[in-house]
Protein backbone atom coordinates (compact mmCIF):
# COMPACT_ATOMS: atom_id res chain seq x y z
CA UNK A 1 0.00 0.00 0.00
CA UNK A 2 1.25 3.46 -0.91
CA UNK A 3 0.57 5.86 1.95
CA UNK A 4 0.96 9.62 2.05
CA UNK A 5 0.96 11.41 5.39
CA UNK A 6 0.27 15.14 5.68
CA UNK A 7 1.57 16.32 9.04
CA UNK A 8 4.26 14.62 11.11
CA UNK A 9 3.52 15.39 14.72
CA UNK A 10 2.89 12.72 17.35
CA UNK A 11 0.05 11.00 15.47
CA UNK A 12 1.29 11.44 11.90
CA UNK A 13 4.83 10.51 12.87
CA UNK A 14 3.68 7.41 14.77
CA UNK A 15 1.57 6.33 11.80
CA UNK A 16 4.54 6.77 9.49
CA UNK A 17 6.83 4.76 11.75
CA UNK A 18 4.30 1.94 12.03
CA UNK A 19 3.31 1.88 8.35
CA UNK A 20 6.76 1.92 6.87
CA UNK A 21 7.10 -1.69 7.98
CA UNK A 22 5.92 -3.23 4.72
CA UNK A 23 4.36 -0.18 3.07
CA UNK A 24 5.58 2.65 0.85
CA UNK A 25 5.31 5.77 3.02
CA UNK A 26 5.92 9.38 2.05
CA UNK A 27 5.24 12.33 4.28
CA UNK A 28 4.79 16.07 3.90
CA UNK A 29 5.27 18.51 6.74
CA UNK A 30 6.44 22.12 6.39
CA UNK A 31 8.28 21.74 9.69
CA UNK A 32 10.36 18.85 8.33
CA UNK A 33 9.96 15.09 8.44
CA UNK A 34 13.20 13.96 10.06
CA UNK A 35 13.97 10.33 9.32
CA UNK A 36 10.67 9.83 7.44
CA UNK A 37 10.88 9.97 3.63
CA UNK A 38 9.62 13.43 2.73
CA UNK A 39 7.61 14.97 -0.09
CA UNK A 40 8.52 18.49 -1.17
CA UNK A 41 4.88 19.55 -1.65
CA UNK A 42 1.50 18.45 -0.36
CA UNK A 43 0.47 17.62 -3.93
CA UNK A 44 3.34 15.15 -4.22
CA UNK A 45 1.39 12.79 -1.97
CA UNK A 46 -1.41 12.33 -4.51
CA UNK A 47 0.20 9.30 -6.12
CA UNK A 48 -0.64 7.31 -2.97
CA UNK A 49 -3.51 4.88 -2.46
CA UNK A 50 -4.43 6.77 0.70
CA UNK A 51 -3.39 10.10 2.18
CA UNK A 52 -3.67 10.43 5.94
CA UNK A 53 -4.23 14.04 7.02
CA UNK A 54 -2.63 14.39 10.46
CA UNK A 55 -2.31 18.17 10.66
CA UNK A 56 -3.43 20.26 13.64
CA UNK A 57 -7.22 20.25 13.95
CA UNK A 58 -7.67 23.73 12.48
CA UNK A 59 -5.84 22.71 9.30
CA UNK A 60 -7.62 19.43 8.57
CA UNK A 61 -10.47 20.74 6.43
CA UNK A 62 -8.26 23.22 4.50
CA UNK A 63 -5.84 20.37 3.78
CA UNK A 64 -8.64 18.04 2.69
CA UNK A 65 -10.01 20.80 0.47
CA UNK A 66 -6.62 21.33 -1.19
CA UNK A 67 -6.26 17.61 -1.85
CA UNK A 68 -9.84 16.75 -2.83
CA UNK A 69 -9.78 18.77 -6.04
CA UNK A 70 -7.06 16.55 -7.54
CA UNK A 71 -7.41 13.37 -5.49
CA UNK A 72 -9.08 11.22 -8.18
CA UNK A 73 -9.04 7.67 -6.75
CA UNK A 74 -6.81 8.47 -3.77
CA UNK A 75 -8.61 7.98 -0.46
CA UNK A 76 -8.34 10.94 1.90
CA UNK A 77 -8.48 10.05 5.57
CA UNK A 78 -8.10 12.50 8.44
CA UNK A 79 -7.12 11.47 11.96
CA UNK A 80 -8.33 14.48 13.91
CA UNK A 81 -10.13 14.31 17.24
CA UNK A 82 -13.42 15.83 15.97
CA UNK A 83 -15.52 14.77 13.01
CA UNK A 84 -18.47 17.13 12.43
CA UNK A 85 -16.49 19.56 10.28
CA UNK A 86 -14.97 16.76 8.21
CA UNK A 87 -18.40 15.23 7.60
CA UNK A 88 -19.80 18.66 6.67
CA UNK A 89 -16.95 19.32 4.23
CA UNK A 90 -17.47 15.93 2.58
CA UNK A 91 -21.05 16.92 1.75
CA UNK A 92 -19.76 19.61 -0.63
CA UNK A 93 -16.52 17.96 -1.77
CA UNK A 94 -16.05 17.05 -5.46
CA UNK A 95 -18.09 13.94 -6.37
CA UNK A 96 -14.91 12.08 -7.33
CA UNK A 97 -13.32 12.62 -3.88
CA UNK A 98 -13.23 9.73 -1.43
CA UNK A 99 -13.11 10.92 2.19
CA UNK A 100 -13.15 8.87 5.40
CA UNK A 101 -12.93 10.23 8.91
CA UNK A 102 -10.47 8.43 11.16
CA UNK A 103 -9.33 8.78 14.75
CA UNK A 104 -6.98 6.42 16.60
CA UNK A 105 -7.84 6.47 20.29
CA UNK A 106 -4.26 6.78 21.43
CA UNK A 107 -1.98 9.66 22.25
CA UNK A 108 0.21 11.39 24.79
CA UNK A 109 0.66 14.78 26.42
CA UNK A 110 4.04 14.82 24.63
CA UNK A 111 3.89 16.30 21.16
CA UNK A 112 5.87 16.37 17.95
CA UNK A 113 7.76 13.87 15.85
CA UNK A 114 10.25 13.30 18.65
CA UNK A 115 7.49 11.71 20.74
CA UNK A 116 6.30 9.42 17.91
CA UNK A 117 6.28 5.65 18.49
CA UNK A 118 5.61 2.82 16.07
CA UNK A 119 3.63 0.94 18.74
CA UNK A 120 1.42 3.87 19.80
CA UNK A 121 -1.75 2.38 18.27
CA UNK A 122 -1.21 -1.29 19.11
CA UNK A 123 -4.43 -2.82 20.41
CA UNK A 124 -6.25 0.52 20.50
CA UNK A 125 -9.62 1.32 18.86
CA UNK A 126 -9.31 3.23 15.59
CA UNK A 127 -12.57 5.00 14.81
CA UNK A 128 -13.61 5.11 11.15
CA UNK A 129 -16.35 7.58 10.21
CA UNK A 130 -18.21 7.18 6.90
CA UNK A 131 -18.95 10.44 5.07
CA UNK A 132 -21.01 11.43 2.05
CA UNK A 133 -17.90 10.79 -0.07
CA UNK A 134 -16.99 7.39 1.39
CA UNK A 135 -17.69 4.18 -0.51
CA UNK A 136 -16.97 0.52 0.25
CA UNK A 137 -13.49 0.68 -1.27
CA UNK A 138 -12.56 3.82 0.69
CA UNK A 139 -13.79 2.32 3.96
CA UNK A 140 -11.86 -0.86 3.20
CA UNK A 141 -8.61 1.01 2.62
CA UNK A 142 -9.13 3.04 5.81
CA UNK A 143 -9.63 -0.23 7.68
CA UNK A 144 -6.43 -1.58 6.15
CA UNK A 145 -4.54 1.44 7.50
CA UNK A 146 -5.95 0.90 10.99
CA UNK A 147 -5.06 -2.78 11.00
CA UNK A 148 -1.59 -2.12 9.55
CA UNK A 149 -0.68 -0.02 12.61
CA UNK A 150 -1.99 -2.69 15.00
CA UNK A 151 -5.24 -0.91 15.87
CA UNK A 152 -8.84 -2.20 15.90
CA UNK A 153 -11.09 -0.60 13.22
CA UNK A 154 -14.37 0.61 14.78
CA UNK A 155 -17.06 2.23 12.62
CA UNK A 156 -19.12 5.06 14.16
CA UNK A 157 -21.06 8.06 12.87
CA UNK A 158 -19.63 11.57 13.12
CA UNK A 159 -22.17 12.49 15.80
CA UNK A 160 -21.49 9.39 17.87
CA UNK A 161 -17.73 9.88 17.50
CA UNK A 162 -17.85 13.41 18.87
CA UNK A 163 -20.09 12.32 21.76
CA UNK A 164 -17.66 9.54 22.68
CA UNK A 165 -14.66 11.87 22.46
CA UNK A 166 -16.40 14.38 24.72
CA UNK A 167 -16.78 11.72 27.41
CA UNK A 168 -13.42 9.98 27.02
CA UNK A 169 -11.17 12.95 26.19
CA UNK A 170 -12.92 16.27 26.80
CA UNK A 171 -14.38 15.44 30.21
CA UNK A 172 -11.15 13.99 31.67
CA UNK A 173 -9.30 17.07 30.47
CA UNK A 174 -11.74 19.43 32.20
CA UNK A 175 -11.73 17.35 35.39
CA UNK A 176 -7.92 17.26 35.43
CA UNK A 177 -7.82 21.04 35.05
CA UNK A 178 -10.33 21.48 37.87
CA UNK A 179 -8.43 19.15 40.19
CA UNK A 180 -5.16 20.92 39.40
CA UNK A 181 -6.75 24.24 40.38
CA UNK A 182 -8.24 22.87 43.60
CA UNK A 183 -4.96 21.26 44.61
CA UNK A 184 -2.62 24.00 43.46
CA UNK A 185 -1.62 25.01 47.00
CA UNK A 186 -0.78 21.44 48.06
CA UNK A 187 0.38 19.93 44.76
CA UNK A 188 3.99 19.70 45.94
CA UNK A 189 2.91 16.97 48.37
CA UNK A 190 1.00 14.99 45.76
CA UNK A 191 1.80 11.35 45.10
CA UNK A 192 1.21 9.14 42.04
CA UNK A 193 -2.58 9.27 42.39
CA UNK A 194 -2.72 13.06 42.24
CA UNK A 195 -0.11 13.24 39.48
CA UNK A 196 -1.97 10.68 37.35
CA UNK A 197 -5.30 12.43 37.91
CA UNK A 198 -3.93 15.83 36.87
CA UNK A 199 -1.65 14.68 34.02
CA UNK A 200 -4.04 15.86 31.31
CA UNK A 201 -3.97 19.38 32.73
CA UNK A 202 -0.53 19.60 31.08
CA UNK A 203 -2.05 19.23 27.60
CA UNK A 204 -0.79 22.13 25.43
CA UNK A 205 -3.41 24.92 25.45
CA UNK A 206 -3.85 24.97 21.67
CA UNK A 207 -4.71 21.26 21.64
CA UNK A 208 -6.94 21.46 24.68
CA UNK A 209 -8.86 24.50 23.41
CA UNK A 210 -9.43 22.90 19.99
CA UNK A 211 -10.81 19.75 21.61
CA UNK A 212 -13.06 21.57 24.08
CA UNK A 213 -14.28 24.56 22.07
CA UNK A 214 -14.72 22.58 18.87
CA UNK A 215 -16.96 20.10 20.69
CA UNK A 216 -18.49 22.45 23.25
CA UNK A 217 -22.08 21.16 23.21
CA UNK A 218 -21.06 17.54 23.73
CA UNK A 219 -18.51 18.46 26.42
CA UNK A 220 -21.17 20.46 28.29
CA UNK A 221 -23.53 17.49 28.12
CA UNK A 222 -20.80 15.22 29.50
CA UNK A 223 -20.10 17.72 32.28
CA UNK A 224 -23.80 17.78 33.21
CA UNK A 225 -23.75 14.00 33.63
CA UNK A 226 -20.54 14.27 35.66
CA UNK A 227 -22.09 16.86 38.01
CA UNK A 228 -24.99 14.49 38.62
CA UNK A 229 -22.55 11.69 39.45
CA UNK A 230 -20.65 14.03 41.80
CA UNK A 231 -23.88 14.97 43.56
CA UNK A 232 -24.69 11.30 44.04
CA UNK A 233 -21.23 10.62 45.45
CA UNK A 234 -21.46 13.64 47.77
CA UNK A 235 -24.66 12.23 49.24
CA UNK A 236 -22.95 8.86 49.72
CA UNK A 237 -20.12 10.55 51.61
CA UNK A 238 -22.71 12.03 53.90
Amino acid sequence: MRVGIAGCGLIGGSLALALRRGHDVRAYDPAGTGEIAGAARLEDLLAADVIVVATPLSQIVPTLRALAVHSSGTVLMDVGSLKRDVAAFAESAPPSARIVGGHPMAGSTDQGLGAARADLFAGRPFFLVPTARADERAMGIAGDVARAVGAIPTIVSAQEHDRIVAVLSGLPLVVARALARVGADVAAFGGPGYRDATRLAQTPPELADALLMGNAAEVRAALARFRTALDDLEREVG
